[in-house]
């Protein structure tokens, strides 16, 4: 197992369950698929592979299987948000889907301004704000209770985006001036969603 690599299993990833092999053969390849997913595979898509999980019935698996995937997300989720670029809206709502638990989820995003949690924060309104306020295509799997306690959490982190703003302004200017328009478009917007 240990010797698949990811253009070994990325067309699997694709094919299991709808096309080819049962639950047995997905459990079989998960953990593999898991680590190369950890590893920042760019040929397993992390999207498909946690559909896969939605589609194989996870919630419905035997309960020492789903503690070790839950186990491996949360700490997985937690690694993206401290080394990733960007705001992951797939794996975010991928593990959404999955857990249903998204007070873990925003519980393990760390926003300090010092940590790379912050850089997905500011992505993340950046990309996807107006969506969470307005039309929220991007999130119709969410519940409306939990968009607005996305959108709750966003506003609660206002201090670390003006603190973020004075942090950045010497360091990264290009950045400093993105999190100043993302901190004006929560401030414009914070009083419509209390």
């Amino acid at each position: 197992m240990r010797d698949l690599e990811e253009n070994d299993l990325s067309r699997y990833a694709f094919k299991a369950l709808t096309t080819w092999g049962n639950i047995e053969d997905f459990k079989h390849f998960l953990p593999r698929l898991f680590d190369i997913c950890a590893r920042g595979s760019s040929k397993v898509d992390t999207d498909i592979l946690l559909r896969k999980l939605e589609y194989g019935n996870f919630k419905m698996w035997p309960e020492n299987e789903r503690a070790a995937v839950e186990a491996f997300i949360w700490q997985w989720w937690q690694y993206r948000i401290a080394t990733q670029s960007y705001f992951d809206h797939e794996t975010f709502t991928g593990i959404y889907k999955i857990s249903g638990d998204l007070d873990k989820i925003l519980e393990c995003w760390n926003t300090n301004i010092r940590e790379n949690g912050f850089k997905i924060l500011v992505d993340c309104i950046d990309n996807y704000y107006s969506d969470l306020i307005y039309d929220g295509k991007n999130f119709k799997d969410f519940k409306s209770e939990d968009i607005k306690k996305i959108n709750s959490w966003i506003v609660k982190n206002k201090t670390n985006l003006e603190e973020g703003f004075f942090y950045f302004e010497n360091k990264d200017v290009e950045f400093a001036e993105t999190v100043s328009n993302v901190l004006f478009t929560v401030e414009k917007n914070c009083e419509n969603l209390k």
